[in-house]
């Protein structure tokens, strides 16, 4: 399964892109969207263009991102999703997906990723959007927004771009009412987290 045109920008939306090698919050070095060495495409796609590793100062143009960032998700991560939950619907992949790209295949194997293999949605959803937020030992508001978000994409198939939720309903069209209903489950996971945290 490939991750759709709202799951891409779902990812690049929170990934955010940055032309120049830099060092992420715990000292690795990444550039364009999230791409660090530990990803093997990106290392074949790096060392075969420059016949080296990533070292501070290189760039990346965002049409070259653009591309490894769908060649990375549908390759390296989506297959580990398929493999790992099966086939999901669209919206459920796409939230793997994203998943998976930020904290690494491990991750779908976790608690959050055998209750949505279990079908607990709801549970699944709970999970994932009050933990795995953290990056050496603290807690970032990035990844707190991030999971949160994953969580309600996961829940109701809101993409959080404005528009609506990427559910069908019966007959094909989409869902009315999406927006209402993701502000309502994002709004009951957040009230969750906070019960599990108290």
């Amino acid at each position: 399964m490939k991750v759709s045109e709202r799951g891409l920008a779902f990812v690049a939306r929170h990934e955010g892109f940055v032309a120049g090698a830099y060092r992420d919050p715990v000292g690795v070095l990444t550039i364009g969207y999230g791409f660090t060495m530990g990803s093997r495409l990106f290392a074949e796609s790096w060392r075969k263009a420059h016949g080296r590793a990533l070292a501070p100062g290189d760039r990346i143009s965002r049409a070259e991102a653009d591309r490894l960032l769908r060649r990375l998700i549908d390759e390296e991560y989506g297959r580990e999703v398929t493999k790992a939950l099966g086939t999901l619907p669209q919206h459920r992949h796409d939230a793997a997906c994203s998943v998976a790209y930020n904290l690494g295949p491990r991750a779908l194997h976790w608690r959050w990723a055998t209750a949505l293999k279990a079908g607990d949605v709801k549970g699944a959803a709970g999970i994932l959007g009050a933990n795995y937020n953290t990056a050496g030992g603290r807690k970032l508001a990035g990844l707190v927004r991030r999971r949160q978000e994953e969580a309600r994409l996961l829940l109701t198939g809101d993409y959080g771009d404005g528009k609506g939720r990427g559910v069908a309903a019966p007959g094909g069209a989409s869902e009315p009412g999406g927006s209402l209903f993701a502000r309502l489950a994002g709004l009951v996971l957040a009230l969750l987290a906070r019960l599990r945290r108290s």
